[in-house]
């Protein structure tokens, strides 16, 4: 490389590395530059995807520059008139200069959906909603206020209807006039009536007879005159000792539903009957009665609350174990299935005074009706050794379930009703034939009647609730004071009175209901 060639570089380096200094010191020295939307003449306007707008100069324009013509083009249409129409969703600039070259307009033109039709669609279904809709980048903000969930969801499906696309979704920002936190009062009764009848009637009987005897040899005797019997020396053909058969008979009719007798009333009757001192023959009749009625009252006021649009869930009563799995060395895996009082709601509040509810309610209990049963499995495990795996029982559930979709006003109720189910159970055991005598053949027969009537009625109580004060809340707790040892020994107190601060109740601080367990 020759000296000459160097000293090209290095002039060629100064040079580049002083081009922006002088840039800048003639920038110093009274050029200006035109920042984007920075000027006296600068504007912004909005175009509608698709759509034009009309702009009117007062003097005649000589040269427009379009920054990216993709989004947004212009056409002259006189020297003083020109159209601006968007073509793509996005952003740019235009510049307008006469003929001397100075700066008519600096346009920032803003391309997206237009949103004047979409509003008017939205003025239009939803009149009382309070919604203004603007465009962002390809994206739809909805801003204002309605009266409900129903109104907001409504607006949401006008604008996925308006965007022509089923997964568009917009940018909620409405807010909602109307309460959203719900508290549901539900008041759960079910009624059980049972009624059982048996009646059972046995018999047995026993009979010796000896008539069919064998004949066996006896010795006979005589009067010798005195009143002494002596010896005949003679024998003679006679039947051998009395009733040497016998024969015997009874009945055992059974309880098929219950399983066995309940108890009741139980009686007997019979007849023995003796010849000489020899037992002939007996029969005998057993008498099993009863009548029972049972009726069991299941009553829950659960109180629950849940925002507008999420789900709440209550349940009293408790879980039982089901086993799942059992590996080779017999352990066996369990999971706990819920069991009682049951209630699940979604509540969805549609305005101030209309409240949709989606509502399920369960009552169940543990049976033996339906239960498995398990028995002892024998089994080798794998190392090779016996092992006995013993199965458990497990127990069945008897529901009552009810599921609905209600609307309902903040205060109003509804009823749930009409769950009844009616159950009956009945078996006859009989002795054939003589079950066809009149009257005498209810003596060779015993009944089994059982009758179950279960009604379940549900009622249901939508509030519209806003948070209080924790002074306002009360507990089971307040006012609770334990009883003094006289208390508990002399009357048998367990606890004072609820009141206030534990001081009990009077005439001045008492308010009914007081709504907790007194003592």
């Amino acid at each position: 490389m020759t000296s000459i060639s160097r000293m090209q570089k290095a002039l060629a380096a100064v040079c580049l590395f002083a081009a922006p200094l002088a840039a800048h010191a003639q920038n110093l020295m009274g050029v200006s530059v035109m920042e984007p939307g920075d000027t006296n003449v600068s504007r912004t306007i909005k175009l509608g995807l698709n759509k034009s707008t009309v702009i009117e100069l007062e003097r005649p324009v000589a040269d427009v520059v379009i920054t990216n013509p993709e989004i947004a083009d212009a056409v002259v249409q006189t020297a003083q008139r020109l159209i601006f129409r968007g073509i793509e969703v996005g952003e740019t600039n235009a510049f307008l200069f006469d003929r001397n070259g100075a700066p008519l307009l600096n346009l920032e033109i803003i391309v997206d959906a237009d949103m004047a039709s979409l509003s008017k669609l939205i003025s239009r279904y939803v009149p009382d909603a309070r919604v203004q809709a603007e465009s962002v980048g390809g994206n739809i903000i909805l801003t204002g206020e309605v009266d409900s969930l129903s109104q907001s969801d409504q607006v949401i499906r006008l604008v996925k209807a308006y965007s022509g696309r089923d997964d568009f979704e917009p940018v909620n920002m409405m807010s909602i006039a109307a309460k959203d936190q719900v508290m549901l009062e539900v008041r759960i009764v079910e009624m059980q009536r049972n009624v059982v009848k048996q009646l059972g009637i046995n018999l047995s009987g026993t009979t010796n007879f000896g008539d069919l005897a064998n004949l066996v040899e006896k010795q006979l005797f005589t009067d010798d005159g005195s009143g002494n019997l002596v010896d005949a020396e003679t024998t003679t053909l006679a039947p051998g000792l009395p009733f040497s058969n016998n024969g015997s008979f009874s009945s055992a009719n059974g309880y098929n539903v219950a399983g066995s007798s309940l108890g009741g009333f139980s009686g007997g009757v019979g007849y023995t009957n003796y010849v000489g001192s020899d037992f002939q023959s007996s029969a005998g009749a057993a008498i099993d009665a009863l009548e029972r009625v049972g009726i069991v009252r299941t009553l829950a006021e659960p109180n629950i609350s849940a925002i507008s649009g999420e789900s709440a869930k209550f349940l009293a009563g408790g879980e039982f174990p089901v086993p799942v799995g059992q590996d080779n060395n017999g352990r066996i895996t369990i999971e706990f299935k819920p069991y009682g009082v049951g209630l699940g709601f979604t509540p969805v509040v549609l305005s101030e005074g209309r409240i949709s509810l989606k509502v399920s309610t369960e009552v169940s209990e543990l049976t033996n009706q339906g239960a498995f049963q398990g028995q002892s499995v024998a089994g080798v495990d794998d190392q090779g050794n016996v092992i006995t795996a013993q199965t458990l029982t497990i127990p069945a559930l008897s529901v009552r379930r009810a599921e609905s979709t209600v609307e309902l006003p903040s205060g109003g109720s509804m009823m749930l009703a009409g769950l009844i189910q009616s159950r009956s159970r009945q078996t006859i055991d009989q002795l054939p034939g003589l079950k066809k005598l009149p009257i005498l053949g209810a003596l060779f027969q015993s009944r089994d009647f059982l009758n179950e009537e279960t009604e379940l009625v549900v009622i249901i109580t939508p509030y519209l609730v806003d948070p209080t004060a924790k002074k306002n809340l009360r507990t089971p707790a307040d006012g609770f004071a334990n009883a003094s040892d006289l208390q508990t020994i002399f009357f048998g107190k367990l606890n004072a009175v609820y009141g206030k601060n534990g001081k009990g109740l009077s005439q001045d601080n008492y308010n009914a209901p007081v709504g907790f367990i007194e003592e």
